[in-house]
């Protein structure tokens, strides 16, 4: 048995409001997203939205670790 969108909409805003992170937060938030748009005319939009975002943030977090290793590096 499937569970309904609107249960898995409100299970996952809930599992984000009680985050005890952003990361976690932000996750959820995107599952809450892709649940919404399954099914509609949106929902490759969405997804390739998401995936964007992904990218972007891979892409930051991969150059700040880098440049905070460079600048160890330079401390010692």
């Amino acid at each position: 048995m499937t569970i309904p969108k609107r249960k898995q909409i409100l299970e996952a805003t809930i599992n984000a409001q009680v985050s005890q992170n952003y990361q976690d937060c932000q996750e959820w938030i995107n599952e809450t997203l892709r649940i919404m748009a399954k099914g509609t005319k949106h929902e490759k939009d969405v997804n390739w939205a998401l995936e964007v975002c992904n990218t972007y943030k891979s892409l930051w977090i991969n150059q700040n670790t880098h440049t905070k290793g460079e600048m160890q590096n330079e401390l010692h």
